[in-house]
């Protein structure tokens, strides 16, 4: 059994503790770069935290091949509106600062992305933790689009993913300016956004994606 570490990495715009959850491989493992998944970017898709909670459930009795850390909901305060923004009405998956998220390219793709470039407390979260933690791999939840989407050094994972959730890959570089994606990207990462859909009643998300999830965290190198 792997032993369930909990962190909390910072706030919300209302206070609320955003918590992380690491969890390291059993010793024998060949060591491999850390991988950081991400749910509840959006208040709107619940399904992305309910996802990542499963997961970590599952990892507590089969640990990774490599140590993970999972944010299951960075915008709790969203999530708990029922909105997509954060207390402050900003879309945080525009808010992280990129070059094409300079505030000459967000003039015309703002959708809320904030006064400035990780303005917002849970942004600057996340921000922190990878310049702590330096992942190599960097995966997001979103809903309600099957897709896999893929950035910077990704697309080997990617393709991976995709035979396992049998969700279409998707590389569209700069589509959207202001994104995790569009930020990392940019480095020799492999960056993954994993769209799913809504939890139904026959858990959709769960076993379309738990199969792609997994291999996120242990394999390849």
């Amino acid at each position: 059994m792997a032993k369930r570490h909990e962190h909390v990495i910072g706030t919300t715009v209302l206070g609320r503790p955003i918590e992380a959850v690491q969890f390291l491989p059993p010793g024998y493992a060949k060591p491999r770069p850390p991988a950081l998944l991400i749910g509840g970017t959006h208040g709107d898709e619940a399904v992305t935290q309910l996802v990542l909670e499963r997961l970590a459930d599952e990892l507590v009795e089969r640990p990774p091949g490599r140590e993970t850390w999972i944010v299951p909901c960075l915008n709790i305060d969203g999530t708990l509106a029922g909105t997509r923004n954060n207390a402050n009405d900003v879309d945080l998956a525009r808010n992280f600062a990129t070059a094409s998220g300079s505030p000459a390219a967000r003039a015309s793709d703002r959708r809320g992305a904030g006064g400035a470039a990780e303005d917002q407390p849970e942004t600057r979260a996340v921000v922190t933790l990878i310049e702590q933690l330096g992942p190599q791999r960097i995966v997001t939840l979103h809903a309600t689009y099957r897709r896999v989407t893929w950035a910077g050094a990704g697309e080997a994972l990617a393709a991976e993913l995709s035979a396992r959730c049998g969700y279409p890959v998707h590389h569209a570089p700069g589509a959207n300016p202001g994104s995790i994606e569009d930020k990392y990207g940019a480095l020799p990462r492999e960056v993954i956004v994993l769209q799913m859909p809504y939890l139904d009643v026959d858990e959709d998300a769960w076993t379309d994606c738990r199969s792609a999830l997994r291999w996120s965290v242990d394999l390849p190198d």
